[in-house]
């Protein structure tokens, strides 16, 4: 019985484990074949036809080809190649006579294994119609030491590292049009700090023909972008980091690129004295800056839109009146600062005037709420609440009264900043206003009382017949 027992026990031990080993034993296949990367994996429907010294092969290559060396050919044409690795290492053992290896057509090929040795007499390498294909490793021929020229057009290459050109010493020619070129960093953009007439670029004899593809500079001539990229990297301040955003064409064609500058936590007193000459967004989020004065004086921020400046020291921005930047900026972000107040009326004029606002944030800030400012900036926020969209987080600063206190204040009732004590409180331009409406007043009952007399009594008013 207990024997029994013993050999139901293994038995079920079996039937559990053998499973996950025949599982992991199937994965283990799967991937043996996803990494099988051989010529010879797809002889069986391959059909390769000699001419000479000239052989082309379609969907592989048959076994007559890839047993043994095959010094009498000298070009060779693959087409329609079925798998997505080709084994280049294992192509030149084969056939080590190769002068020209053309790749032709194959939709599927997506990545290519091990490189050309030294000796390798390959002159020339052609690529046309590699339509999975984003990019060709350099070292799949950094040691060929007399390969002239590469013609990589029309496949879907959208990166290409320095290597790939500058491997062999011999190299002349190498044509890249017609893929779909990746123009932003890790993509073409080596090709922004090479010189006009250096040497990897004077090999590219289509490079004036190039375009660039991805979403953000889709369309956009290649050279033109490098040249932006040339400059937004060599005006970008230091310490900051300098991002092209966006690239739009004005009606004449001409290339006008957006560039980001973001200088964001540095430790930075003041903003940065320059601008790339396109900078249309600058962040200083997280600094210590306490004025803005630099910002609206500078002559190189005058195309600047988005401001950024969350998060500062900055208690006043009375610079901000009557400057130039503030009546045409799209965005301008004060988060977090030590603003008590503003000037008001200086920035409802801005706002009426500005036709390119978009957004404004203020909150976070300790508001001063008295009578004397608190109406007219509820007034502003709420004449505004399109624009200035953080309204639940701008309040009053903290304070012993609980009325005003961190109190939302495009929400609170005016009687809680002006009671019945300060209500009547008259600002001084009231007050002058209040005379002048008074002696306005004054002269108009002046005239028309004597008006009425001289009709009455034809009698002139004392100071007309005193007057010479």
């Amino acid at each position: 019985m207990k024997d029994i027992v013993q050999v139901v026990l293994i038995f079920s031990l079996t039937s559990v484990v053998m499973p996950g080993l025949q599982v992991r034993k199937s994965n283990q296949t799967k991937a043996m074949i996803r990494e099988s990367c051989f010529l010879s994996d797809y002889s069986l429907k391959a059909k390769c036809v000699q001419i000479h010294q000239n052989l082309r092969c379609k969907g592989g290559f048959n076994d007559q080809w890839i047993n043994g060396i095959k010094y009498e050919i000298t070009h060779l044409t693959v087409t329609e190649w079925p798998g997505e690795c080709f084994n280049v290492g294992h192509l030149h053992l084969h056939f080590p006579e190769l002068r020209s290896l053309e790749i032709v057509n194959c939709t599927l090929l997506r990545t290519f294994k091990g490189y050309f040795r030294s000796d390798s007499k390959i002159e020339k390498i052609t690529m046309h119609g590699l339509s999975s294909l984003w990019e060709i490793p350099p070292e799949m021929v950094n040691h060929m030491v007399n390969l002239r020229e590469m013609d990589l057009r029309s496949n879907m290459l959208r990166h290409m590292k320095a290597q790939l050109l500058i491997g062999s010493p011999v190299l002349e020619r190498v044509r890249l049009s017609g893929n779909k070129w990746d123009c932003s960093d890790g993509g073409l953009d080596w090709l922004a700090m090479e010189e006009p007439n250096g040497t990897t670029k004077s090999r590219i004899t289509d490079y004036y023909d190039l375009v660039c593809y991805q979403k953000l500079y889709r369309g956009k001539p290649l050279h033109k972008v490098m040249d932006i990229i040339k400059t937004m990297r060599e005006t970008c301040p230091d310490p900051c980091t300098c991002i092209m955003t966006h690239v739009v064409s004005d009606p004449r064609g001409a290339i006008i690129p957006l560039i980001t500058v973001d200088c964001s936590d540095k430790q930075l007193t003041a903003a940065p004295a320059s601008l790339p000459p396109s900078a249309t967004t600058l962040r200083l989020e997280g600094n210590k800056i306490d004025t803005i004065r630099s910002i609206v004086q500078n002559s190189h921020y005058k195309r600047l839109a988005d401001l950024y400046l969350d998060n500062n020291s900055i208690a006043a921005v009375k610079e901000l009146e009557g400057s130039e930047w503030f009546s045409t900026f799209r965005v301008l972000s004060l988060r977090g600062n030590y603003l008590k107040q503003i000037p008001v009326y200086a920035f409802d004029k801005a706002f009426q005037a500005n036709n390119n606002i978009m957004h404004v944030f203020l909150g976070q800030n300790p508001w001063r709420c008295d009578c004397h400012f608190i109406p007219r900036f509820q007034g502003l926020l709420l004449k505004y609440k399109r624009v200035i969209r953080d309204l639940t987080d701008i309040r009053c600063s903290k304070s012993s009264d609980k009325k005003t206190s961190l109190v939302q204040i495009s929400t609170m009732p005016l009687g809680n900043v002006c009671s019945n004590e300060t209500e009547l409180a008259i600002s001084p331009i009231n007050i002058v206003n209040i005379v002048l409406f008074a002696l306005i007043m004054f002269i108009l009952g002046k005239f028309l009382y004597d008006w009425r007399n001289f009709k009455n009594t034809g009698k002139l008013p004392w100071l007309s017949s005193v007057l010479p």
